[in-house]
């Protein structure tokens, strides 16, 4: 890198050489440790999405929840900061987030954001060739953007995996509304159908 290059043209250079496009070298990453996990993944998707409608069964069985409204799927995002992709699957009734029984079991897509987590890893190495011109802080960032495209992929690993939660034993033992939706998003942000019983789905949605 030219000892003369400013800021705002090292920054470009960084993101030309070590992150523009680099997701497409993750993804056979991602689908090979799929492939060879992929029981063991979808069983534990499926277990921890099982083990939060058994909360909710338990709740409303003392009468503490109503039938089930949501099934809120959502990355939490301070979770990304520490390299873990945690997602947070809340069963909540019409009340949305002002259900005062919490119901919620944690999730970490690992499979998918490993790749993503090595990757950033590598960059604060690299960093150190542009003469303190890009910073922790820079890396950070670029983290947060790159991470969106990889829920991005969770969310349609999640979508592919929604008939076995409808037919899992705490999904089918709980009291639900006619219009139950199971959606996926960020945590209380924008968020999108994968299901919604009567019909519908797979449309924009968001609080």
């Amino acid at each position: 890198m030219s000892s003369v290059m400013d800021r705002d043209a090292a920054l470009g250079d960084f993101l030309e050489k070590y992150v523009l496009e680099r997701w497409q070298e993750d993804l056979a990453a991602m689908g090979e440790h799929y492939e060879k996990n992929q029981a063991e993944i979808e069983a534990g998707f499926l277990k921890a999405v099982d083990t939060a409608c058994m909360q909710a069964v338990h709740l409303q069985e003392q009468q503490l929840k109503g039938d089930i409204q949501y099934i809120y799927l959502s990355l939490l995002r301070t979770s990304i900061m520490e390299h873990q992709a945690v997602y947070r699957i809340d069963v909540l009734d019409e009340r949305w987030f002002l259900d005062p029984s919490e119901c919620a079991v944690q999730w970490q897509a690992d499979f998918i954001f490993d790749p993503l987590f090595q990757r950033i890893a590598a960059l604060d190495n690299v960093k150190s060739n542009y003469a303190r011109k890009i910073s922790a802080m820079d890396v950070e960032r670029i983290l947060q953007i790159e991470a969106y495209r990889y829920h991005l992929f969770a969310i349609e690993f999640m979508r592919g995996l929604v008939p076995s939660i409808l037919e899992g034993e705490g999904f089918l033992r709980m009291g639900k509304k006619p219009t139950l939706c199971i959606l996926a998003g960020e945590f209380r942000d924008q968020s999108e159908i994968l299901f919604q019983a009567g019909g519908g789905g797979d449309e924009a949605g968001g609080e």
